[in-house]
């Protein structure tokens, strides 16, 4: 899962009045890889920054606040597979903090988790700081002046027996050319400096190759950009210059107005609002812009739904109509009810397909639409816009016959777009048709492809629903547990950007098609089922909503006991999962849940507590049996350092109060989940 970057960074700090932050970064990607120029991203501060389409996340990049930070590799060995992204993690660091100690404290924690090696740049107005993570993690405070970096930062305790000579030597070629360039840089004025550095990232040296600062002749690598990032004493004031590919053969191209219109919103459409009827669903979606594209199918008459929903949630929804998607039966004027906006059937002089949106869906997706926009044909107005939009901001929900969904060039365009960074919504397959898939299901995966949670990229395990323990072969012994509780909490790691699996006893619960399945039955299979998850790696959060049986029958029957016989049974202690996997474990976070009979509500707290300590989870839910009816659920959440809070609502509120609860642990270290 961890990208591979091999790159030369110059950073100057505090080198030139008025601009304390800039940097240059030349970055080489492995071929086949793709990457999107600069956007704004949207959480507790606003990000300016390049993208990776596979991860979604960057390798530089500065927020409002002014924190700067970067990443080179470090090509010492470690692990091959991360379980997360460095990219998620720099997005991190910019979207939650302001100042670069915090992020610092921030990024040493996180770098024990099992990411790849590599060397970070954190960086504010006052203080900046390199951070090498290699076999062990050192942090060094920049002085004022100019710093290289490249993919192989040596030290005395740095190993380097296992990297290729080769490696070595070109790394070192490009570390001593951009030391003596940048040598050569004098504290001019701000475009006079630019204008060096664009110089540096294109220059080859003796020859181009793999040892030039711009990168050639890659051996599986290419040079996918080079971005200059110039941090102005007022933030507004930035700069921000991005060329695709090879400087020498391209140009610099500059995102500066990013900092200002929120990405380059061209020919914004008007924006009528009616009477506002629905009913809220939480803010998650809130000030999101979203562009909902319909096609010829009969599976838009789905899409006012959908619409209505993302409403719902608080997003601003534009409807985009191909001619084709009106013959199929729905009214323009539908979808501008639905969306309460005006609907773009063909372009005009206002240039709607330039319109910048935070996703754009394509609900419908019919083949010809979806072949058009893997080979850039923008011949409407919703494939105009699809190829003006960055194939990350771009989620597909196909429908058509099954013949045509199997249709080897369509598959072969699918493929092409999922390696671009596009999110397809898969259809459901039935009566011989891949049918466009349900409204909640596109809403999960909208705001997935939205989340900015800290959470975003991390292994979640979720163990729900009942035990069960066979007595003869027509009865057993089980417990009141249905998994609803799991089923919300498994969909709320989803939409969260989490890689979330579930451990399911047997119970009736039908999990969404993308959230993997284990089933169990016995405490034995729970707890087999666990260890082997956890023992394949990637996983972080254990969360234990499961109803495991604390007896079982001592013996099993295996012959019908005959009714009207009298029946003794003995029961055994089961074993303890969450204290065997705590035990292994010692470094997951564990989520325990702890059920309770008609308690106070102090002594409900005073149990959580007790839970806490006994398991060494991060967090304990604490219910009380007679105050869970159906979907509605009371608890009290008890966490590290004293925190209590209590809950009243539905199973799916409370599955958001827990992650929200986890997502205050990772960044506040002080809440006790590190």
């Amino acid at each position: 899962m961890g990208e591979a970057w091999v790159c030369t960074l110059i950073f100057l700090y505090q080198f030139i009045d008025g601009f304390p932050i800039m940097a240059l970064h030349n970055r080489y990607a492995r071929v086949g890889s793709f990457e999107e120029p600069p956007r704004v991203s949207a959480g507790r501060f606003r990000v300016y920054h390049p993208v990776d389409s596979s991860s979604r996340g960057t390798w530089i990049g500065f927020n409002e606040a002014g924190l700067f930070a970067a990443a080179t590799d470090q090509h010492t060995g470690g692990v091959v597979r991360a379980y997360r992204s460095r990219g998620l993690l720099l997005m991190d660091v910019l979207t939650y903090f302001s100042r670069a100690l915090d992020a610092l404290s921030y990024l040493r924690s996180e770098l024990g988790r099992g990411y790849r090696r590599g060397n970070f740049i954190l960086a504010d107005f006052g203080e900046a700081f390199h951070v090498l993570h290699d076999e062990r993690v050192e942090v060094t405070r920049l002085c004022r002046g100019v710093h290289v970096f490249t993919n192989i930062t040596i030290r005395d305790w740095v190993r380097l027996d296992g990297v290729p000579e080769d490696r070595l030597r070109y790394t070192e070629m490009r570390r001593s050319r951009a030391l003596e360039l940048s040598s050569g840089l004098r504290p001019s004025g701000i475009d006079f400096l630019i204008g060096e550095l664009m110089r540096i990232a294109s220059d080859h040296g003796g020859e181009p190759g793999r040892g030039s600062i711009c990168y050639h002749d890659g051996a599986g690598w290419y040079m996918s950009s080079s971005t200059i990032m110039a941090l102005a004493d007022d933030v507004e004031g930035s700069r921000i210059l991005y060329c695709r590919g090879n400087p020498c053969k391209s140009r610099f191209i500059d995102y500066s107005n990013i900092l200002h219109d929120g990405g380059g919103v061209v020919g914004g459409l008007p924006r009528v609002r009616g009477s506002v009827e629905l009913s809220g669903k939480g803010g998650v979606l809130s000030g999101r812009r979203i562009a909902l594209c319909l096609t010829g199918s009969v599976a838009s008459i789905e899409a006012p739904k959908l619409a209505r929903e993302l409403r719902r949630y608080g997003a601003d929804v534009t409807a985009y109509m191909t001619r084709a998607s009106v013959d199929f039966g729905v009214s323009p004027k539908v979808m501008e009810w639905a969306t309460s906006n005006p609907v773009v059937l063909e372009l005009t002089g206002m240039a709607e397909h330039l319109a910048r949106y935070d996703l754009v869906i394509v609900y419908p997706a019919t083949l010809n639409t979806i072949d058009k926009i893997a080979d850039g044909i923008a011949d409407n107005a919703v494939t105009a816009l699809c190829a003006s939009t960055e194939p990350s901001r771009l989620l597909i929900a196909p429908a058509m016959n099954l013949r045509l969904y199997n249709n080897e060039a369509f598959r072969g365009c699918v493929e092409r777009l999922r390696g671009m960074g596009v999110t397809f919504v898969e259809p459901r397959i039935g009566e011989g048709v891949a049918k466009v898939a349900e409204v909640w299901e596109a809403v999960d995966h909208v705001v997935r492809c939205l989340s900015i949670s800290v959470l975003r990229g991390r292994g979640v395990l979720i163990l729900t629903g009942p035990t069960r323990y066979d007595l003869d072969p027509v009865r057993y012994i089980s417990n009141k547990s249905s998994g609803r509780l799991g089923y919300w909490l498994a969909r709320e790691a989803f939409r969260r950007g989490c890689r979330v699996k579930v451990i399911y006893g047997p119970g009736s619960v039908d999990f969404p098609r993308y959230i993997p399945v284990v089933r169990v039955y016995t405490v034995e299979d729970m707890l087999d089922a666990v260890l082997r998850e956890l023992d394949s790696g990637g996983y972080e959060l254990a969360v234990f909503s499961a109803a495991i049986l604390d007896f079982k029958p001592s013996t099993y029957v295996g012959e019908k006991v005959r009714s009207g016989s009298t029946w003794d049974v003995k029961l055994v202690p089961t074993v303890k999962v969450i204290d065997e996997v705590s035990r292994r474990y010692p470094e997951l976070g564990i989520v325990g849940f702890k059920l309770e009979c008609g308690v106070s509500g102090e002594d409900l707290i005073e149990r959580g507590r007790e839970e806490l300590d006994r398991t060494g989870a991060v967090l304990v839910v604490a219910n009380d049996l007679y105050k869970i009816k159906g979907e509605h659920h009371e608890a009290v959440l008890v966490g590290r350092g004293g925190v209590v809070r209590s809950f009243d609502g539905t199973k799916a509120e409370l599955a958001r109060e827990v992650f929200d609860m986890l997502e205050e642990c990772l960044i506040e270290p002080g809440k006790g989940c590190r």
